[in-house]
């Protein structure tokens, strides 16, 4: 320090920037700035913590360990996918249960609803077919077994513009369809058209 320079006047004994007896070096005071206290009592609570936790962990086993946690919540989740299935069961494609779909006046409704949102642009509003074939007639062209419908549904027609619908509706929301389909056979609208594919009597 050049002595001709004054010495910085050390603040008042108590005051908030007070600075530590016999800190000042060339003119660089520390001051006494403690740590907030929310911040000592978590530092020593997590110091008093330590050995409860190590003890816990590796000598009685009050505390699990991660792969003890992990395996319980494996389970935890496996328990909860089984009863999800249990109270959902998956949809059995085959006739019989599309048929059940069919029979239920409460199935083709929901049916209404989507094939009036997505395949009315394609297949008239009444079903009677514009860019898609008619769907009231006794004609089909891949078959005209519920099966069948719920395959064209599910996989589509790319050669012919249709797109797989399994992406977008659900198993069950196929098999509404079905059902729907189904409920248009014999409705002869105005303006069908002509028939394509194979007669099924």
């Amino acid at each position: 320090m050049n002595p001709n320079e004054a010495k910085p006047t050390p603040s008042p004994e108590g005051s908030p920037d007070a600075p530590m007896q016999g800190h000042s070096y060339d003119g660089i005071q520390e001051y006494d700035n403690p740590m907030p206290g929310w911040w000592v009592w978590i530092f020593w609570a997590t110091v008093l913590f330590a050995p409860f936790y190590i003890l816990g962990v590796h000598v009685f086993g009050y505390i699990d360990t991660y792969q003890e946690d992990l395996a319980q919540s494996e389970q935890e989740l496996a328990e909860m996918r089984a009863a999800y299935a249990e109270a959902h069961p998956s949809l059995q494609i085959d006739e019989a249960s599309l048929q059940k779909y069919v029979e239920d006046p409460a199935m083709a409704a929901a049916g209404a609803q989507l094939f009036a949102a997505n395949c009315a642009s394609c297949h008239g509003a009444e079903g009677q077919g514009l860019i898609g074939p008619n769907l009231t007639d006794k004609y089909w062209i891949h078959g005209n077994t519920n099966v069948d419908l719920f395959n064209v549904i599910t996989k589509g027609v790319l050669e012919k513009g249709m797109p797989p619908w399994e992406s977008v509706f659900s198993v069950e929301e196929r098999a509404q369809l079905v059902a729907f389909i189904r409920s248009l056979e014999g409705t002869n609208p105005p303006d069908a058209k002509e028939p394509q594919g194979e007669l099924y009597e």
